[in-house]
C-alpha cells in the first residue's frame, strides 16, 4: 500500500524500500528486548521511527526517474550497513531474535502463526481503506498531478516540495508498520531478509 502510494499515485521511484521495513522491523526488536515496551507501542513507534524516509524523499525535489532510484538505491545499502555493523543494537550478522508479544489482542495471544495473521489482517482492512481514500483527497489529486506532470503541478500551485515529502512520508509508515509486524510474525531478524531483492 504505502509503494502504491509512492510510486503508483506519486509516480517517485524507489528501490530502497526494503530499507524502511528493516527499520520497522529491528525498532520494535530493539525497543521490545531493551526496555520492555510492548508490542502494541513498539509497532506505532516503528511506524513513526520508519518516517525517516522523508529524508530520503529530499532527493525527490531535484531528482526523477532513473536518477531517484540510484538516491534511494543508496538508501538501502546505507540502512544495510548500519544493521551489520551497530551491533550492539541489531547484533550484525548474528541476528536478534524478537520477544514473543506477551499482551493478548483480544484476549488471544500471538502465540501461532494463525493468531498474527488475523492481526494483520485486521489492520490491512483499516490501513487500505485510508490508502483508498487518501487518493480520492486534495493530496491524492496532487500526488497524481505530480505523477502526471510535475511541471504543470507546480504551474497550478501544487507544492511539490510539500506532496513528493509527504508521499515519502506516508509511505515509509505504512513500511514501519509492515516490518513491525513482520518482526513479530518471524521472530527473528538478520540482515539478509532485507535485500534488494526484497526492495
Amino acid at each position: 500500500l504505502g509503494l502504491n502510494i509512492l510510486i503508483g499515485y506519486t509516480g517517485q521511484i524507489s528501490i530502497g524500500y526494503a530499507a524502511f521495513l528493516a527499520v520497522g522491523a529491528y525498532t520494535p526488536a530493539v525497543l521490545e528486548a531493551k526496555i520492555g515496551l510492548p508490542f502494541y507501542l513498539a509497532i506505532p513507534a516503528a511506524a513513526l521511527l520508519t518516517a525517516f524516509g522523508l529524508l530520503f524523499g529530499l532527493p525527490s525535489l531535484r531528482l526523477k526517474g532513473l536518477y531517484l532510484a540510484i538516491a534511494t538505491l543508496a538508501a538501502h545499502f546505507i540502512t544495510g550497513y548500519v544493521i551489520i555493523h551497530w551491533e550492539r543494537m541489531t547484533n550484525g550478522v548474528l541476528g536478534r531474535l524478537v520477544p514473543p508479544a506477551t499482551v493478548p489482542v483480544f484476549g488471544l495471544p500471538l502465540d501461532s502463526d494463525a493468531r498474527i495473521f488475523y492481526l494483520i489482517f485486521a489492520l490491512v482492512i483499516p490501513a487500505t481503506f485510508v490508502a483508498k481514500n487518501l487518493v480520492r483527497t486534495k493530496v491524492g489529486r496532487a500526488f497524481i498531478a505530480i505523477r502526471d506532470r510535475d511541471v504543470a503541478a507546480e504551474v497550478i500551485g501544487v507544492s511539490l516540495f510539500k506532496y513528493k515529502l509527504l508521499a515519502f512520508l506516508i509511505s515509509s509508515f505504512y513500511a514501519g508498520v509492515a516490518g513491525g509486524l513482520m518482526a513479530y510474525h518471524s521472530r527473528i531478524l538478520f540482515p539478509d531478509a532485507f535485500s534488494l531483492l526484497v526492495a
